[in-house]
């Protein structure tokens, strides 16, 4: 489910120096240059909106860009700051315990929200236009307090209260004006990390219909075998080899990074060693 997580999905993209460049580092730069962009664009009075931010119609006439550029319109401000501040500091650490494939699918997912919702309130007659990356980082603010819900900030407030008071804020904004878009697109993002994470913990359960996966499963190919055969000898593993991609890890990122599949390595290599050291 969600791809096949490789040793090389924990590592940094590329280096500047000794600081990691990861997809998040990535992300936060072009929301930067998507800041400047729409300033410069503003200023020379050009409109911005129509043709990059997010609108059912012209999405589904065409305009196929508008769930990416969508994000990168991004008004200046002070409070611009602590948006591209959270959406680091939290991407980051759901990057590094997620991998840099299943990071992506679920900013992908997150990037889909605003089509799938705004297509339904298009549906029931009502048009809203979407810009800005708010929503997509108090959504992967969530992701994190997921991950981390106990993690305590400043001595005294966890994680996910943390998290809650700021969908709660967020969510208030929008009430004034009636914005009711916009607050599904929060809520609807918010939801979406969540469920994603616990998937990806396996706290919650998930396996796709045997009739969906049947239409892409192989038939299987049927082949004469010798009646005897000889017994085949198991090739020895190499314990070290197999678990040096996972002590790596666990010297950058700390245990906790560790996914599931990567902690039942860790322990049969574990028994291994014991088993021949006896």
């Amino acid at each position: 489910m969600f791809g096949v997580v490789t040793s090389d999905d924990f590592q940094p993209v590329g280096w500047m120096g000794r600081y990691p460049i990861r997809v998040t580092t990535i992300i936060v730069a072009a929301f930067v240059l998507g800041m400047f962009a729409t300033v410069i664009a503003l200023s020379a009075r050009w409109d911005v909106v129509t043709p990059f931010a997010f609108t059912t119609r012209s999405f589904w006439h065409g305009a196929i860009w508008q769930p990416i550029t969508a994000v990168l319109i991004q008004t200046a401000s002070f409070f611009f700051l602590f948006n591209v501040f959270f959406l680091y500091w939290a991407g980051v650490e759901v990057e590094k315990y997620l991998g840099r494939r299943r990071y992506l699918t679920l900013f992908g997912m997150l990037l889909l929200v605003p089509v799938v919702l705004l297509t339904c309130w298009s549906a029931a007659g009502v048009s809203w236009t979407y810009y800005g990356s708010y929503e997509l980082s108090i959504g992967m603010f969530i992701a994190f307090a997921t991950l981390y819900p106990n993690v305590e900030l400043f001595g005294w407030v966890t994680l996910k209260w943390l998290a809650f008071a700021g969908l709660i804020l967020a969510s208030m904004q929008s009430l004034p004006n009636h914005e009711w878009g916009n607050l599904s697109i929060l809520w609807g993002m918010c939801l979406t990390a969540f469920l994603y994470l616990r998937i990806i913990e396996k706290k919650i359960p998930f396996e796709m219909p045997a009739a969906v996966t049947g239409l892409f499963r192989r038939k299987p190919k049927f082949r004469v075998v010798p009646h005897e055969t000889a017994p085949r000898r198991a090739e020895p593993e190499d314990i070290y080899e197999s678990i040096d991609p996972v002590l790596d890890k666990i010297s950058k990122s700390g245990i906790g990074s560790l996914t599931a599949s990567a902690r039942r390595a860790l322990d049969r290599a574990r028994n291994r060693l014991l088993k021949k050291s006896s």
